[in-house]
This record gives structure tokens, C-alpha cells and sequence, in this order.
């Protein structure tokens, strides 16, 4: 374990200097996402490319969005390890270290919606076999079987 060599003890960081954090991050990735949905996808479908990349590798959608968020996790730690990196929304043509911070958060959320579609399709399979089986009245674990 390494010792801290930073006088982080004695700083504070105040609170609405990191709400103008969130607001400039939370506009940023809404940008990010719009733009990079127009170069991904159709318009139609926010996973189609994950959709398309899982078939290729013989995986699911999820999986696929993880090791997007995984690349860019890794890359953000290497940058911070190494100190070599420019606090910036891009540098050079390439992206700063919160471009990528922003496209980490934003593979958050398209796992989360990944994984959301994912349940839907559960929750319609799980139908389908009730009303196959003919226990489409039966209540689901965690309903009531009250009827108003």
C-alpha cells in the first residue's frame, strides 16, 4: 500500500462547485449520447450496434456494452496512474480525460438500458409459459393476490 503524499486532508471540494460539475458533465453526455446514436445506429434502436456486435461474437447485447465500459474504465485508470492526462473535454482532435469520464458514465446507462430490455424480455417469456400452462390468473412472487 502506498502512503499519500497529497495535502488532500486540508481540501474540501464545495458543494456547488460539484453541482457545476454534474450540470457541465450531465449536458456534455446528453451531447455525447445524441451524437454518437446518429453514428451507431439507425435512430430507431440506442443498442443496435451492441446487438449487431454480439451476434459477430456469438454473446449478448450486455455483454458487449460491458467490455465497451470496461475499455474505457481501464483507459481512465492508466491515464490517472500514469498522471498523463488533460483535464479537458478534448485535446488535439482526441478525446481529454472527461470526454472519456462522460463516455464511461453514458456505457452506464446503456447497460442499464441493455439490462432493462433484457428483464422485459424475461418478464414476456415467463408470461408466455404461464398462459401456455394456463396459470395466467396465479399471482406473480411479490404481488398480492388480492382482487378489488
Amino acid at each position: 500500500m502506498t502512503t499519500c503524499n497529497c495535502d488532500c486532508k486540508h481540501k474540501t471540494y464545495p458543494p456547488a462547485r460539484f453541482r457545476e460539475l454534474v450540470k457541465e458533465f450531465e449536458a456534455q453526455e446528453e451531447a455525447i449520447l445524441d451524437w454518437k446514436a446518429e453514428e451507431y445506429s439507425s435512430g430507431e434502436d440506442r443498442l443496435q450496434n451492441f446487438r449487431e456486435i454480439a451476434l459477430f461474437l456469438d454473446c449478448q447485447p450486455e455483454d458487449v456494452v460491458l467490455m465497451y465500459l470496461l475499455k474505457h474504465i481501464q483507459s481512465i485508470a492508466l491515464a490517472v496512474r500514469e498522471g498523463s492526462y488533460s483535464w479537458i473535454w478534448e485535446t488535439e482532435g482526441r478525446e481529454g480525460l472527461k470526454q472519456r469520464v462522460a463516455d464511461a458514465r453514458n456505457y452506464l446507462l446503456l447497460l442499464a438500458a441493455a439490462l432493462d430490455e433484457k428483464e422485459d424480455m424475461r418478464q414476456e417469456s415467463m408470461e408466455r409459459e404461464l398462459r401456455r400452462l394456463g396459470l395466467e390468473e396465479m399471482p406473480m412472487a411479490g404481488e398480492r393476490g388480492e382482487k378489488q
